[in-house]
């Protein structure tokens, strides 16, 4: 586990790390890489993560609020019971994720996903 607070930390790469239980607050990640990292029950608070890559990280359980993460590219990542709340996601790519059980805003991801299904199968 790790504490980092008040930190710039553009363009900095974390790989094959265990980071279970770490704390990031007002940080900035932006342009930050995670590739095959553990953030289990990770907190992630007032956080720029800007155009962040992060691909086969496991995410369980991680608490994530007030971050801006426009452009940022997430593969592979298993958010199985994660939460995100006061989040601005804009442009981000989510790919070959477990989102079961992840929360934004208090709403499950899969029903949300379940809903747009269904608007975009009315419209058709």
């Amino acid at each position: 586990m790790i504490r980092i607070s008040n930190a710039a930390l553009p363009g900095s790469e974390f790989d094959d790390s265990d980071l279970t239980e770490s704390r990031f607050s007002d940080v900035s990640l932006k342009e930050a890489v995670f590739s095959n990292v553990d953030l289990g029950r990770a907190l992630v608070t007032d956080a720029n993560a800007e155009q962040m890559i992060v691909r086969n990280v496991a995410m369980n359980a991680v608490v994530m609020e007030n971050v801006v993460m426009h452009g940022a590219s997430v593969t592979h990542v298993d958010f199985n019971g994660s939460t995100i709340r006061f989040a601005s996601l804009a442009d981000t790519s989510i790919a070959e994720c477990d989102l079961s059980g992840m929360t934004i805003n208090g709403y499950l991801v899969t029903d949300l996903l379940r809903l747009a299904e269904e608007q975009s199968l009315e419209r058709a």
